[in-house]
């Protein structure tokens, strides 16, 4: 059964945070910004450092790549109850450089913890 969906900003870095497997992200550098539209929403600013999260509301400097959706989107991400790829495949996630960085990003966090 799908999680309960993070309904704010605050919430879904609460759950990144929470969520986040730092041996995954082990030897791995970069940085994501997340434009999320529509209620709940806002801009988020995510840099990993060799396994090492920094979440922050707001923008990055030269992001690695950046990722435009609606925040019910994403938050139906996070929750497990929406598929990233099919939203990809739909038009409804637009993505901007590195999309291999993009695609390691989706193994840094554990749904379960």
């Amino acid at each position: 059964m799908p999680a309960r969906a993070p309904e704010t900003l605050d919430e879904a870095l609460d759950w990144l945070r929470k969520h986040f497997d730092p041996e995954a992200g082990r030897g791995l550098s970069a940085s994501f910004e997340l434009d999320l539209s529509g209620p709940g929403g806002g801009e988020l600013g995510l840099r990993l450092v060799d396994g090492v999260l920094h979440l922050a509301p707001g923008r990055v400097a030269a992001p690695d790549a950046r990722l435009r959706l609606a925040a019910a989107d994403y938050f139906g991400i996070l929750a497990g109850r929406e598929n990233a790829d099919l939203l990809y495949m739909a038009g409804r996630i637009e993505i901007e450089g590195d999309l291999r960085r993009v695609l390691k990003l989706r193994t840094l966090f554990r749904a379960e913890r």
